[in-house]
């Protein structure tokens, strides 16, 4: 139940987000659709379980609508595009995201060893190999999603698609600083209309 509420909430905020980027020539609600498709078959994973911190955080909820937007928008995608594209993205972001917890591991642990006068030669080394296979696998699967994704996008689509998907981490970035900030500047206002209140 609590997944379908959620699911039905995030559909609203995609046909928002699509309705605030999309083209005139290219129907909203056909975009709809292949997030609903996109929904059913990329995000199995927030079905599972019942406990509270199993479910989707409002953050990461519209960070995720905001994605599907940037990449819908930015692609001029067809309904068929979209119903093929969505998912493997989705499948892509699941692999980047388990690589760069590990990486963030690794980098804690050095963090670590760098204030151990004892930290043994070998761990470094070990840690500095497997963050660059990390690496080397991150550069491997983005390759394989583009050539995957190349048999129904054209050459066009593809390259667009390679740079959105380096500026992804900047637009997020942008896009969770734009709220942080809007969020302060309204307390501020509360703030000093308290201030005047007293």
């Amino acid at each position: 139940m609590c997944y379908s509420l959620w699911t039905t909430n995030l559909l609203r905020r995609c046909y928002t987000t699509l309705n605030t980027h999309a083209s005139s020539k290219q129907p909203v609600l056909i975009f709809a659709l292949a997030i609903a498709i996109l929904l059913l078959h990329a995000l199995p994973a927030f079905a599972q379980g019942s406990s509270p911190q199993e479910k989707p955080r409002w953050g990461k909820e519209r960070i995720e609508t905001v994605i599907i937007g940037k990449f819908a928008s930015e692609l001029d995608l067809t309904p068929g595009q979209a119903e093929q594209f969505f998912p493997r993205f989705r499948q892509f972001q699941n692999q980047m995201e388990e690589l760069q917890r590990q990486q963030a591991k690794r980098q804690r642990d050095l963090e670590e060893l760098s204030r151990n006068p004892e930290t043994n030669r070998d761990q470094v080394n070990q840690l500095l190999m497997q963050q660059s296979q990390d690496e080397e696998q991150m550069t491997a699967s983005k390759r394989q999603f583009l050539s995957d994704v190349s048999g129904f996008l054209s050459p066009q689509q593809v390259s667009r698609c390679s740079i959105l998907m380096n500026d992804l981490r900047t637009h997020v970035q942008k896009f969770m600083d734009d709220r942080r900030n809007s969020r302060g500047s309204g307390h501020s206002k509360q703030d000093k209309t308290r201030r005047k209140g007293f």
